[in-house]
């Protein structure tokens, strides 16, 4: 079973900047839709791996249901097509310089997929089209309704997640991946500010997504 990877549109880019986003796109596409990635994702290690509906309380899930979400294109809400759907929306945000700098800020369950600028743009000067496609992933985690857990320490699902598309890319496309992009983008250095609830409940074991 196989997922394929869409892109509705891009707004606020430059064009240098939709060029770069669409090219990372293609890696994504080859990322979720290679052999063995199915396989990583189910056997993962989650430290956290919540799910929220719109209008639930947060679920904890397993590998098999987040690959579930993942290989039947699962936006929150929306009707299973094996699809990936994303429309981003490149904007502004606190950049590294501030004491909260901010990758992105995607709603809970809600295209547009929000990145900041400043990161598209350390991404286009490294040339790493690994990580950008690695943070889309994250994002979309995020629009399928899964959330972050309160230690942000990476090891919550959108995190892992994000970290196995850049592992399926590393053996073709390594060479391109920046470490400095990688530190902000695994939050050690930055944050992703999406949907963290300080006061959210502990996630309830649930059997089905």
């Amino acid at each position: 079973m196989t997922v394929d990877v869409q892109l509705h549109e891009i707004t606020g880019a430059t064009d240098a900047e939709e060029r770069f986003i669409k090219d990372s796109v293609i890696l994504l596409r080859k990322a979720v839709s290679s052999p063995g990635f199915g396989g990583s994702v189910r056997q993962a290690d989650y430290g956290f791996a919540g799910w929220q509906s719109l209008h639930g309380g947060v679920k904890d899930m397993d590998g098999l249901q987040i690959w579930d979400r993942i290989v039947h294109g699962r936006e929150c809400g929306k009707t299973a097509d094996h699809t990936l759907d994303l429309a981003i929306s490149v904007e502004d945000m606190d950049g590294p310089e501030s004491a909260h700098p901010v990758i992105g800020r995607t709603r809970l369950g809600t295209l547009p997929i929000r990145t900041a600028r400043w990161f598209v743009a350390l991404c286009m000067d490294a040339g790493d089209r690994v990580n950008m496609a690695a943070h889309l992933m994250h994002q979309w985690m995020h629009v399928s309704g899964f959330v972050h857990g309160k230690d942000h320490t990476g090891h919550d699902a959108p995190a892992v997640i994000a970290k196995l598309v850049r592992r399926s890319l590393e053996s073709d496309f390594g060479d391109e991946i920046d470490a400095q992009v990688t530190a902000h983008l695994t939050l050690d250095v930055s944050d992703c500010d999406c949907c963290v609830n300080a006061d959210a409940p502990e996630p309830t074991p649930v059997r089905a997504a």
